[in-house]
């Protein structure tokens, strides 16, 4: 107790709540059940205030986004998997980006960029977010069947053949 004399004891009873649990300064503290214990409190009379005002600030969090390996698709689309550490439970924040390669040609260890990296969902403005905006995957050639058929000639003394060519599975572009 401030102000209180040597040997005597008391403690300050009461509970502090804020109106709700999102990030905010300057936000009303709620003081409930004020009073006085111990072996003098009988001796003092409180006078104390019921509100005061203290910040919420936003809990940092880690994001981490992984490349997935494609096979090739003509695109640079790509895919990832998304990972939040440190969401407290029952809070609903998800991670958020778009992800793509810088070519769509096949390759291994090829760079996905990730834009508009966030966070999304009710609660994720009481987070802040450190988060990678690259990581890496591989495009695989794409598996394609190619035919022959032989195109019937009349004899001309040679061995020369004619074919037709067929290749399935090719995409468009």
């Amino acid at each position: 107790l401030a102000g209180e004399r040597t040997g005597e004891v008391g403690t300050v009873l009461g509970t502090a709540s804020f109106a709700n649990k999102t990030v905010g300064t300057g936000k009303t503290v709620t003081i409930a059940g004020v009073g006085l214990a111990g072996t003098d409190a009988g001796n003092y009379s409180l006078t104390a205030n019921s509100t005061t005002t203290a910040n919420i600030t936003a809990l940092g969090i880690t994001g981490s986004f992984t490349g997935v390996n494609k096979v090739y698709d003509a695109t640079t689309a790509a895919t990832v998997t998304r990972t939040l550490t440190t969401v407290l439970a029952g809070d609903v924040v998800t991670l958020s980006g778009t992800a793509s390669f810088g070519d769509k040609t096949v390759g291994t260890g090829k760079t996905v960029t990730i834009a508009g990296v966030g966070l999304a969902g009710t609660d994720a403005g009481n987070y802040s977010l450190t988060a990678n905006s690259t990581t890496t995957a591989n495009i695989t050639a794409l598996g394609i069947t190619g035919s022959f058929t032989g195109v019937t000639k009349v004899y001309d003394a040679t061995t020369a053949a004619t074919v037709t060519r067929t290749l399935t599975t090719v995409l468009a572009g």
